[in-house]
């Protein structure tokens, strides 16, 4: 996975700044874009994305939500822990004795992206659905499954939602705060 930092004022990193701005300059995310997933890394994008559905959408679907997640996560183990696998060598070839500082922050940013507090009404109801087409899916499909789908999970949070849909995946991540709810894995 290959980090291109887009790089704002100090000034950007702060709601502060959008406070009285215009509505598109309040839509405006600083980010850090991550491109050129493997599809071992795009699943577990994948992966992030829909635990974030587990641990945040709080509706009157929730223990499905919940149940959906720990099922994809109990019946694809040994698939989703080669995502990781994989995830964990890259980074200590690219970082060496510090990859797991590096890790935990480029994963950190990834679940901030995914529990944007704007974007969770539509990015609950396309997670939903996404859990329930990833339980019909077989291991041998799982990877290819998570490279056509991590777009529509990511389309939330782009301006235009919909439209972004198609276009490659293009994870931005930005602060915001994750829950950890009791009996969701992580």
């Amino acid at each position: 996975m290959r980090f291109l930092h887009i790089l704002l004022s100090a000034g950007a990193l702060s709601g502060a700044m959008f406070a009285g701005a215009p509505a598109a300059a309040q839509t405006f995310r600083p980010a850090v874009v991550t491109t050129n997933l493997s599809p071992l890394e795009t699943l577990w994008h994948v992966r992030v994305a829909l635990n974030v559905a587990a641990l945040g959408c709080r509706d009157a679907d929730e223990r499905v939500t919940v149940a959906a997640y720990n099922a994809l996560i109990r019946d694809q183990a040994s698939e989703l822990a080669a995502a990781n696998a994989a995830i964990d060598a890259r980074y200590k070839a690219q970082y060496g004795a510090r990859w797991q500082d590096a890790r935990e922050r480029d994963m950190t940013r990834l679940y901030n992206f995914f529990a944007q507090p704007t974007a969770q009404p539509q990015f609950c109801a396309t997670a939903k659905a996404e859990l329930t087409k990833i339980a019909a899916v077989g291991a041998r499909d799982l990877e290819q499954f998570a490279v056509d789908e991590l777009p529509a999970l990511e389309a939330p949070f782009w301006s235009g939602g919909d439209q972004y849909a198609s276009r490659p995946s293009m994870t931005v991540a930005v602060s915001a705060a994750v829950p950890v709810a009791p009996g969701v894995r992580r």
